[in-house]
């Protein structure tokens, strides 16, 4: 009774705080945080399953779809699989333990022109379900007028915050509770039904009250088995042609039948185990049912450094090779192209002939990598390598002049090298030609040129392959050092199927409980529904197919999900950024993206490689490093090391993040100003050009933790404080309109070359866009934009537990206007030329930009029209810090608003895939509305609420539970571990 008394009075502060729209509910009447029912099933999708061990997911109906077990997305995989109940002696008593079927299944997806006699959409189900999840629980209720029982289904695996192991399990579990209520006993049979949906042999073996469904690995597959000894299994469903084993399946259930069939020899359709039940009026029994499979291997590799074979065999590329971006910009209708039949893994060198140097240049087009010593045409002269051209990253072939004249007189050859293996590890060129004018068009040749090569033959003609191996050795000399695909930590910790199962049936009742003392504790919380609802259902990232973990245990990540493989691989840093869940929840998973980046990501230069290959190895360094990705690291060592309490961790790496930061600041400000002024690469896809307040912030940011983390370690720090000092004030002065922070376009007098000329994924400039680069600046910037990420720095700097650098108040004036400019409430007028299914039509959001005060760029950075979750979460947070909480709460409800169940899956927030990463910045919010972050270091628990009395669930590296701010004290409850606090830190005041 207290501590529904203290909720109900901290609901009703913040009630007092925010009267202008009710906290608990949506505009369309749901409850933010409460049931879903009706339209609002039909795209719940719910993932069950271990970090980084593949998932399922149950929909709100009670339905499996999403069946993603070997180790990459399987959106689409809606198997043939169904638990069913049978209550004799009643009419119509047969049915799926499944709500209604969405109409949107129906018609307009993938074969359903076809009638999709693959599904079990025919079979009579439930008339009304209502879902419910308590993460990393889901409950659906399941009702219909023909039956004297309701049944209840509760779906989950072990999520424990800090018991990284246990939370990746290869498991899950569907309990379905069955309760009469009728006035009499009741005779059912319980079962589940499924076809053999595991890619093998198609055979299924025996296993304790259930089945197997094999893979063609040994010891491996998914097995699916109940918790009651009274069980009966039929191994192998009727075989027979057309649909007879559905039918024979079906007429066993609705007639109460009761197949007992031994494992057969050969393929096996399906399986199903059955369950008797009686039912007493009034009561409840339960049947447990549960997965647990073990599919380690996979042909899963990104990035690899390993050759797969000879480039430049057989004839010239008849332009796109298979497998390639489309190639333009050749001549004719053949070119040298070292994709051609192998793709990136292919390495070897071809030169021309010799010839004598006797006219003023060499032209000829290039495309493809950009490495000079790995992907490069080169010009030799007396042995010696004198001129190097490259590709641009881009499939398009652009022109390149070398003025001979040094080298007048003398014998040369042109020497073509390909010695890359990893993305954009190959070269293309075409149409060699010597001419005595600079001007001499390429592709209409005078009289006077002459023509060394234009690969039109059927053969390389007089260009000779030479022996590559040597070279090829410093480059892949590595390689036997890495596994040559990925392997799951579950294949180390489990050497088969039976392993698992045996673990599981050991250790589920201790997992549940686990899982549930942090449920309870994260449910109890008095702080805003829909920050609840925002936070809680990103946390199903974690159990998506975007995040994977190695054998060895270190965690990788894509950076979203497309619908059968990742989106963007490679841990991506700057993506990365804005994920708050993972370092609190499970901070030991966390600290193995640092020790990626900065051990294995990083070069002795410093140039952090923004995506790590898959199984983890060295990358290549043939592109930017990314500004926001690479200083954003260094600030998330300094929140590691407080999270943990673990200096000598940070002791450790501090030589490389001193390396790293040095980098950037010889790379982005080489004179030392203080601000990113040369161009700097961002999450954004593109390149700043010039001073930014996004990119400038995460450098203060940088700054102050390097600062911070220097000081501990008694290490010279006064340059970097300097720095510090002179970003500040410039960042105040110059980058600030008076109401926000802007950029400063500059692409003259810098020490980078021409945009033309610099690697981007934006491609070549056209000659529209070269005449809007004199007009306007390079493509792709925001100038005087108010940019929804404009101090993303600052708050990265706040959740990783430093010190405001900028002035408060325009920090705050910022992300007023960000709010006041950039939320929409509906899209119907807004243009966007993107991607708009992120939020468009009646949906509102907040836009990444707009230009309040003109000077909207003809091209702008891309994705500006666009909403992302992430942003709009880091957003809601930092306006939280500055104590504008109904302006945060504002966008939280717009985003959760489109993620209702109706239209998107409540439970998969999207943008460049689903489950996509950045989302997991909503996690951000508790600490933005209470203040609450434990330092490990010095043993201090900090609190700063903006909403008066509260209580909020707590995650640290040794233990979680609830913490509470009432009446002027904090009260800690531990549940789980332990936190060792010395001392409260309450709105900047020590309390002992």
């Amino acid at each position: 009774m207290v501590r529904s008394t203290l909720t109900l009075l901290a609901l009703f502060n913040v009630a007092i705080l925010f009267p202008g729209k009710a906290m608990s509910q949506n505009s369309e009447g749901r409850e933010f945080n409460g049931k879903y029912q009706k339209e609002y099933l039909d795209k719940i999708a719910f993932p069950i399953g271990g970090i980084g061990a593949g998932m399922f997911c149950l929909e709100g109906t009670g339905a499996i779809s999403h069946v993603s077990l070997r180790h990459h997305p399987d959106v689409m995989n809606e198997p043939y699989t169904f638990a069913a109940i049978y209550v004799k002696g009643v009419e119509n008593g047969a049915k799926v333990l499944e709500g209604q079927v969405p109409t949107w299944k129906l018609f307009g997806p993938a074969q359903s022109g076809l009638g999709r006699g693959d599904k079990t959409y025919g079979l009579p189900r439930f008339e009304e379900a209502v879902f419910q999840t308590r993460f990393p629980f889901a409950t659906i209720d399941l009702r219909d007028k023909d039956m004297p029982l309701v049944a209840k289904i509760t779906g989950w695996s072990p999520f424990i915050p800090t018991d990284a192991d246990n939370s990746s399990l290869p498991v899950g579990v569907l309990e379905y509770q069955f309760t009469n209520t009728s006035d009499k006993a009741i005779e059912t049979v319980f079962s589940y039904n499924t076809k053999n949906f595991i890619d093998g042999q198609g055979t299924i073996r025996g296993v304790k009250n259930g089945f197997v469904l094999e893979s063609d690995q040994n010891n491996s597959g998914l097995a699916i088995y109940v918790d009651n000894a009274a069980a009966v299994v039929d191994h192998c469903w009727f075989r027979g042609a057309w649909f007879d084993p559905q039918t024979v399946v079906w007429d066993n259930i609705r007639y109460g039948r009761i197949a007992d069939k031994q494992p057969v020899k050969g393929v096996a359709p399906g399986a199903s185990v059955y369950v008797p039940l009686t039912l007493q009026p009034g009561e409840t029994k339960t049947v447990k049912v549960n997965f647990c499979w073990y599919l380690p291997d996979s042909n899963l590799s990104i990035g690899g450094a390993r050759k797969v074979g000879q480039a430049f065999t057989g004839m010239p590329c008849k332009g796109t090779a298979s497998g390639q971006q489309p190639v333009s910009g050749f001549v004719g209708k053949q070119l040298l192209n070292s994709f051609d039949k192998g793709g990136d893994g292919l390495t070897g060198i071809i030169q021309s002939p010799e010839f004598n140097i006797g006219k003023r240049y060499l032209k000829f087009l290039v495309g493809g990598g950009s490495q000079a010593d790995r992907t490069s045409v080169n010009l030799v002269v007396d042995g010696k390598i004198v001129e190097t051209a490259v590709g641009n990253q881009t499939e398009t072939l652009s022109e390149t002049v070398w003025d001979l004249k040094p080298y007048q007189g003398k014998k040369a050859f042109v020497k073509v090298i390909d010695l890359d293996v990893y993305p954009w590890g190959h070269i293309l060129a075409d149409q060699f030609v010597l001419t005595d004018n600079r001007n001499e068009d390429i592709y209409n040749l005078s009289s006077t040129s002459t023509l060394l090569a234009d690969f039109e033959s059927n053969s390389w003609g007089d260009w000779q392959v030479v022996d590559s191996s040597e070279e090829e050795k410093q480059f892949l000399a590595d390689e036997g050092d890495v596994e040559a695909t990925y392997r799951p930590w579950y294949s180390e910790r489990f050497k088969s199927l039976n392993e698992v199962i045996g673990y599981w049936d050991a250790n589920q009742a201790m997992l549940e409980k686990n899982s549930r003392l942090f449920s309870d504790a994260f449910y109890s919380s008095s702080l805003p529904a829909e920050v609840l609802e925002a936070v809680a259902t990103n946390l199903t990232i974690l159990k998506s197919p975007t995040v994977l973990r190695q054998w060895d245990g270190r965690f990788w990540a894509w950076e979203g999900c497309q619908d059968s493989f990742g989106s963007c691989h490679g841990s991506c840093t700057h993506v990365w950024n804005y994920a708050q869940a993972l370092p609190h929840l499970f901070p030991s998973l966390e600290r193995t993206l640092r020790e990626t980046e900065f051990r294995v990501s990083q070069n002795t230069e410093g140039h952090q490689n923004f995506r790590v290959n898959l199984p983890i190895s060295a990358p290549p360094h043939n592109f930017h490093a990314a500004a926001d990705g690479q200083l954003g690291g260094i600030m998330k060592v300094y929140r590691e090391w407080r999270i943990s309490g673990d200096t000598q961790w940070m002791k450790d790496l501090f030589p490389a993040v001193k390396k790293s930061l040095d980098y950037c600041i010889r790379t982005w400000d080489p004179l030392h100003k203080g601000y990113l002024e040369e161009p700097h690469h961002n999450t954004y896809d593109i390149e700043f050009w010039g001073p930014d307040g996004m990119c400038t912030s995460f450098y203060l940011g940088a700054l102050t933790a390097f600062i911070e983390m220097g000081k501990e370690l008694k290490q010279p720090v006064k340059e970097y404080t300097a720095l510090l000092s002179k970003g500040k004030k410039y960042m105040e002065t110059a980058l600030f309109d008076g109401e926000y922070f802007i950029q400063k376009i500059q692409w003259e007098g810098l020490q980078a070359p021409n945009p033309v000329d610099v690697m981007s994924f934006g491609g070549s400039y056209s000659d529209e866009a070269l005449k809007l680069l004199k007009e306007e600046g390079p493509k792709y910037q925001y100038g005087t934009g108010c940019l929804s990420d404009g101090i993303l720095g600052m708050w990265m700097a706040s959740v990783c537990g430093l010190d405001e650098v900028l002035d408060n108040e325009k920090v705050r004036s910022h992300l007023v206007a960000v709010h006041k400019y950039n939320l929409k409430h509906d899209l119907v007028d807004h243009f966007n030329p993107q991607r708009p299914v992120y939020a468009c039509g009646k949906d509102g959001g907040l836009l990444l930009c707009t230009w309040p005060k003109g000077g909207m760029l003809s091209l702008p950075f891309v994705y500006s029209n666009e909403v992302w979750t992430g942003i709009e979460y880091q957003v809601a947070s930092h306006l939280m810090m500055k104590g504008e909480v109904e302006k945060g709460l504002d966008i939280v409800r717009e985003c959760r608003e489109r993620y209702d169940g109706r239209v998107r899956n409540p439970f998969n927030e999207i943008e460049c895939g689903h489950w996509y990463a950045r989302a997991m910045a909503s996690y951000g919010m508790l600490q933005g509305l209470t203040g609450v972050r434990y330092d490990a270091v010095d043993k201090t628990m900090y609190i700063n609420s903006k909403i008066g009395d509260f209580k909020s669930f707590i995650s640290t590296d040794t233990g979680f539970g609830t913490i509470e701010w009432k009446a002027g004290k904090p009260v800690l409850n531990v549940v789980y571990g332990n936190i060792d606090v010395k001392r409260y830190n309450v709105s900047g005041k020590i309390v002992d």
